[in-house]
């Protein structure tokens, strides 16, 4: 909501290999510092643009989403957001996130055992092996994949899984 629309210049997303960049132009309004957006203050350039997306439910309260956000990345261990003041526009930076590889869930180290053991079992039979729903085989088999440490070699439904990464 703090965009603005007056100055000849574009909303900016730009990707980069260790972080995103959101950049605002507009810069911040008066009386609004870093330090406290930070702790949930707001005030508000584009009053219809904000009434609209809280009547959509995009948006549950004035000044809510920079702390959630901030909450967010806490919580998943990723670094601080990083705001930078450019005077006619404002960037946030989220930096991205180091994989922890070298660290499991009992969880997952009870399924990195069996796929040890017996990596061409089908998910319904580790399941069954191990006293799980094939819900949760499926939702821990993808974040060992998402960390890195499992691939899946061939398709799906006839592969097999190979541990690639050691675990602690």
């Amino acid at each position: 909501m703090n965009c603005s629309f007056l100055q000849n210049t574009r909303f900016q997303v730009a990707i980069y290999d260790n972080r995103l960049e959101i950049t605002s132009p507009g810069g911040l309004m008066p009386g609004v510092t870093i330090e406290r957006m930070k702790e949930g203050y707001s005030k508000i350039r584009n009053r219809a643009l904000a009434h609209s997306f809280l009547y959509m439910n995009l948006i549950e309260a004035w000044g809510s989403g920079i702390p959630r956000l901030m909450k967010v990345m806490r919580n998943y261990g990723l670094a601080e957001l990083e705001f930078v003041d450019m005077g006619i526009a404002l960037r946030i930076n989220l930096y991205r996130g180091k994989a922890k590889t070298d660290q499991a869930t009992d969880k997952e180290k009870q399924l990195l055992k069996l796929i040890s053991e017996q990596a061409k079992l089908s998910q319904s039979k580790m399941a069954a092996i191990l006293g799980w729903k094939l819900s949760s085989v499926k939702y821990y088999i993808g974040k060992l994949q998402d960390k890195g440490i499992v691939e899946r070699k061939e398709s799906s439904q006839k592969g097999e899984l190979q541990i690639v990464a050691d675990v602690k």
